[in-house]
């Protein structure tokens, strides 16, 4: 049975950790301020991971996660803040620590829970810690799930008990998916490499897929703009789609002979006339092409007369990285005024198998729908 905290706790109502690419941070930040203007830097914990405080770190999770942010991709609680020695006696006091959280009451009979350790700032100096943040995991989900009855559920968890560790330190916090943005640690959704795979780009549709919550039509015909070499084409395929493969150069030898492919070797504005004036449509269209976020989304605009009325769009927007003189933030917005003309945006984010670009998804607006 785990023993309860005795010693009077620290206040911690008001601290959050937020995970960001880093390459973000700035425009993060000033997305959480848009939400809560008392926010404040407390600590970097590592490139990308912040420690901030805020009026109220529960009530901050949940308006966050009514709004949606582009830039921020995770957030968790800090509630209480646990010292290490770094021996094996490190897991009881955390165990002990979490009986103490306020949200420890969230764990009952039959509730799905996942534990999420992650360490930051190793340093060899310290010595050697004396467990994997799999091992972490795994003694706390057993002790968790003996004392409360609930069931650990990795996948799908309403619970999540988060632990972020550097070598003298351990924050920790109880909450759920929507309150962290995410179901997974920091946000960092990762999926397995099969053998069919053509690129590693297949994992920023999944993701957006996922994320979004977009469920791919059983059957029709998806335009892929920017194709090569053809990852994107592979998973439209796989679900038994037709699809329309726009670029210039070569795809996937796999993927010449499947039937349910047309691969037209060119520029996309060039498609997109033909398409225009043959009256071709389509009940989806895909973006990964590399050019800038705001000539993307002026040949979206135009590709919306390609697209059935109740189709929708899901696109890669490319940034420049951030300069004296280039602000990636306003280069986005930009994109997403042009888009906007055509789109009813339904959600723009910054995905982890993002890198200097964003995922947008959107569907065209009752009023600009076609007669």
């Amino acid at each position: 049975m785990l023993r309860r905290k005795i010693e009077k706790k620290l206040n911690t109502d008001n601290l959050i950790i937020a995970t960001v690419h880093p390459e973000f941070a700035k425009s993060a930040l000033q997305e959480l301020q848009q939400i809560d203007s008392q926010i404040r830097f407390v600590e970097e914990m590592a490139d990308g991971i912040t420690l901030y405080s805020v009026s109220n770190s529960q009530q901050f999770m949940r308006r966050v996660a009514n709004q949606r942010p582009t830039f921020v991709r995770h957030l968790a609680p800090a509630q209480d803040i646990v010292q290490l020695a770094n021996t094996e006696q490190d897991l009881g006091t955390i165990a002990i620590a979490l009986a103490e959280l306020p949200g420890f009451s969230l764990l009952s009979k039959g509730t799905r829970f996942a534990v999420q350790a992650r360490f930051v700032q190793s340093d060899r100096s310290l010595g050697e810690r004396p467990f994997s943040t799999g091992q972490l995991n795994r003694a706390l989900a057993e002790a968790l799930a003996e004392e409360t009855e609930a069931i650990e559920y990795i996948k799908k968890p309403e619970v999540i008990i988060s632990l972020l560790c550097t070598m003298q330190k351990c924050y920790l916090g109880i909450s759920t998916p929507e309150e962290n943005l995410s179901s997974w640690p920091g946000g960092a959704r990762h999926y397995a490499q099969t053998d069919d795979q053509v690129s590693r780009a297949e994992f920023k549709l999944l993701e957006a897929l996922e994320v979004f919550g977009i469920t791919l039509p059983d059957e029709g015909r998806i335009l892929d703009l920017g194709a090569a070499p053809g990852g994107w084409s592979r998973l439209l395929l796989e679900a038994g789609l037709e699809v329309y493969a726009v670029d210039p150069a070569r795809l996937d030898p796999r993927l010449e002979q499947d039937e349910a492919l047309q691969h037209y070797r060119g520029y996309a504005e060039d498609f997109i006339e033909e398409a225009i004036e043959r009256q071709v449509l389509f009940d989806a269209i895909v973006n990964d092409m590399r050019m800038d976020a705001r000539e993307a989304a002026r040949l979206l605009c135009r590709a919306v007369l390609c697209l059935h009325d109740d189709g929708f769009i899901v696109s890669v927007f490319k940034l420049p990285h951030e300069t004296l003189v280039v602000d990636p933030l306003r280069n986005l917005k930009e994109a997403l005024r042009i888009l906007s003309t055509s789109y009813g945006i339904i959600q723009t984010k910054q995905l982890f198998h993002n890198r200097q670009e964003v995922t947008v998804v959107a569907a065209q607006p009752i009023r600009s729908r076609k007669k």
